[in-house]
């Protein structure tokens, strides 16, 4: 009889863990196409690093967001990625800096690219919780492969309409938190708002780091 029970209860659990997989994939599948199916996007946000418990820094600003496209803009930087391209200029600076960055250093900053890695080897829990007052699904996203660019995610969606609100990703011992403080869709960003305007920035030094 306890035999039985024991398999019957871990039946159960593993019904209802492929059950929360399948629900928390739903709800992430729902979040990404508001961010990537619905026009382009425009948000504004506060990121802060963590190692550990501890704050390192944190920046605000907004970003304009095509696909994997965006253009960033905070108190200290502007950047502009077209896609394969990204400069960097810190305001007031006389030089902007061109690189390549990697898939791995473009999803840390892009929240597109950020809640689009769970199709990429994750497995997958969901709860509801609460977040400024608005009702949310918290889904946790723990990596297969320890070589994963991200150990550890966890992204608050809202309930009533599948926006994202806060993203959190652990890589080591440091953590990155993207709170997404407003968060506009179906928007059409012309394709040159994600490239360098060399012709409003006269003088300005190009460094090729590429």
């Amino acid at each position: 009889m306890t035999r039985r029970l024991i398999l019957s209860l871990t039946f159960l659990c593993a019904l209802t863990m492929t059950a929360m997989a399948q629900n928390a994939r739903k709800i992430l599948d729902a979040t990404a196409a508001r961010m990537t199916k619905s026009g382009d996007v425009s948000a504004r946000f506060k990121a802060t690093q963590y190692n550990g418990t501890t704050p390192q820094g944190n920046t605000s600003g907004s970003m304009l967001i095509s696909g994997r496209k965006f253009k960033m803009t905070t108190d200290e930087l502007i950047t502009w990625y077209d896609g394969t391209t990204e400069w960097s200029m810190m305001k007031g600076s006389n030089e902007v800096n061109v690189s390549s960055p990697s898939e791995e250093e473009q999803t840390a900053i892009n929240p597109v690219a950020l809640v689009g890695i769970y199709k990429k080897g994750y497995r997958f829990t969901v709860k509801e919780s609460t977040l400024r007052g608005r009702p949310t699904y918290v889904i946790y996203l723990v990596a297969k492969n320890a070589k994963a660019a991200f150990s550890y995610i966890i992204v608050d969606v809202d309930k009533a309409n599948y926006d994202p609100m806060c993203i959190r990703a652990k890589k080591g011992d440091d953590w990155m938190r993207l709170s997404i403080l407003s968060f506009q869709n179906g928007l059409s960003h012309p394709a040159a708002t994600f490239t360098f305007p060399e012709k409003d920035y006269p003088g300005v030094e190009i460094i090729d780091l590429r």
